[in-house]
């Protein structure tokens, strides 16, 4: 039913109860998963963020999808990792589409709480602005 799925990872329990059930529906329909993290380079100020603080945020979503291969791969299900940087809500959809992804298993909510605050959820957007399927996962 599903050939591609992608699970947005952000370190959160919700993102990891995400990857259970991918890990679940990878071996229920032979699918491929691949682990997205996305390291937000927005900046909610007037000055630019400095190079170190990307830095910090690229090597912290490298190291999320590093912990959900090891995760998934003691599970028994390979996946594909990717790191991108820029907007989560922009990045998860794009990446979807480029991809081929036919469904996306998200985490209900994640880590950012300002960013839930001030500008809706990264699931709700996904939600709202996919073209494909999206399963949202409450932990």
């Amino acid at each position: 039913m599903y050939k591609s799925i992608l699970v947005p990872l952000d370190g959160s329990q919700n993102s990891t109860k995400a990857l259970d059930i991918a890990i679940l529906y990878s071996k229920a329909f032979n699918s491929k998963v691949s682990i997205l993290s996305v390291a937000n380079n927005m900046s909610y100020g007037y000055e630019p963020m400095p190079a170190s603080l990307y830095e910090s945020f690229d090597n912290r979503a490298k190291k999320i999808v590093e912990v959900g291969k090891k995760y998934a791969s003691e599970k028994g299900v390979n996946v594909e990792t990717f790191v991108k940087r820029g907007n989560p809500k922009q990045a998860i959809i794009e990446f979807a589409h480029n991809k081929g992804i036919d469904l996306i298993i998200i985490g209900k909510s994640g880590t950012n709480a300002f960013d839930r605050l001030v500008m809706g959820s990264t699931t709700a957007a996904v939600v709202r602005n996919s073209d494909v399927h999206v399963l949202v996962v409450n932990a």
